[in-house]
């Protein structure tokens, strides 16, 4: 089933009303519930990261010293830095079966679910935009400071937790966040400025690297509503992050850090914006982003309908 990308709505962000279980206040509850369990999820991955590194001290300068001292080249790095990110996963699949509002397909997209051929596509189209990119200017302006930080193991893990951390960003920000106040004002750019201004809030970096995170937040949140879903976003958000984390393991140490320099949010804009537009330009020549998978909506109604048809019919007319 297949809609011309002009002719079909766009209705990421307002997605939720379109469940007959939505009510303004479970958007609220799921976030809750998310929050508690990430929380444990949390404590859970920074204590097996503790017990990982072996000494508490050396563990806490390392968890405290912000992306300075982000290892995602070892064990304890990763399940202390990109472990309790990933979480944020299960933590919202939990959350939303446990108040069963909306299916949790629904916070992938309002296609039908995640859709694997839109990302691994677009992972292309970041590769070009941002992946290469980052490479290339990462080996010519920052120093390589030391050898291979890479183990089997530890790569193994960077390139199954790296990619998950940047699509739990996503489910986070872009789905739980900006469908919730979606759902409530009915106007996407305040979904998508205010799901932006949380997540920029959440980056330790100077004010210019702040400044980037700006620019990524509206991206991401600009493509989810254009593309009715998470994963030409998510696809984006990988290749810039795996860039960063690879190079890092392989010894340009400073590739991650908290002061960022001008000429990298001007590459940001200029990544994010050549992104955008290849959204853009491949929605209106192939329409890849207007193919449905299967209808969400009618099913998970009809369901809930049936559900609490019984309770109706027990209800006596008044005479």
């Amino acid at each position: 089933m297949k809609f011309n990308s002009f002719e079909k709505e766009r209705d990421y962000t307002t997605y939720p009303r379109k469940f007959v279980t939505y009510k303004w206040f479970k958007p609220l509850l799921t976030g809750a519930l998310f929050m508690v369990f990430y929380f444990i999820f949390s404590v859970i991955c920074v204590a097996a990261g503790a017990i990982a590194y072996g000494d508490f001290a050396g563990f806490y300068q390392m968890i405290s010293g912000g992306y300075d001292t982000l290892s995602v080249y070892s064990v304890p790095g990763i399940l202390a830095g990109l472990a309790p990110v990933v979480s944020m996963i299960p933590a919202l699949l939990l959350a939303v079966r446990i108040v069963g509002d909306r299916p949790f397909s629904s916070y992938s997209s309002s296609r039908g679910g995640w859709n694997w051929k839109i990302f691994f596509r677009m992972l292309l189209v970041g590769a070009v935009t941002v992946g290469i990119p980052n490479i290339v200017i990462i080996m010519l302006t920052v120093e390589k400071t030391s050898a291979n930080h890479f183990t089997v193991l530890t790569f193994i893990l960077l390139t199954v937790f790296g990619p998950l951390q940047c699509i739990a960003e996503e489910y986070a920000f872009r789905g739980l966040l900006m469908q919730g106040i979606g759902s409530w004002f009915r106007l996407p750019i305040l979904a998508i400025v205010l799901q932006m201004i949380v997540f920029a809030s959440q980056h330790p970096y100077n004010a210019i690297g702040v400044a980037s995170i700006v620019v990524s937040g509206l991206t991401f949140g600009f493509v989810a509503w254009y593309t009715n879903g998470l994963e030409s976003g998510a696809a984006q958000h990988v290749m810039n992050n795996m860039s960063i984390f690879y190079l890092s393991g392989l010894g340009f140490d400073k590739a991650i850090a908290t002061e960022v320099a001008p000429t990298d949010l001007i590459q940001t804009i200029i990544c994010d914006a050549a992104f955008i537009a290849c959204v853009i330009i491949l929605d209106r020549k192939f329409h890849w982003f207007s193919e449905v998978q299967r209808d969400d909506i009618t099913p998970f109604n009809a369901k809930m309908k049936a559900a609490a048809a019984p309770a109706d019919q027990d209800v006596k007319p008044e005479e």
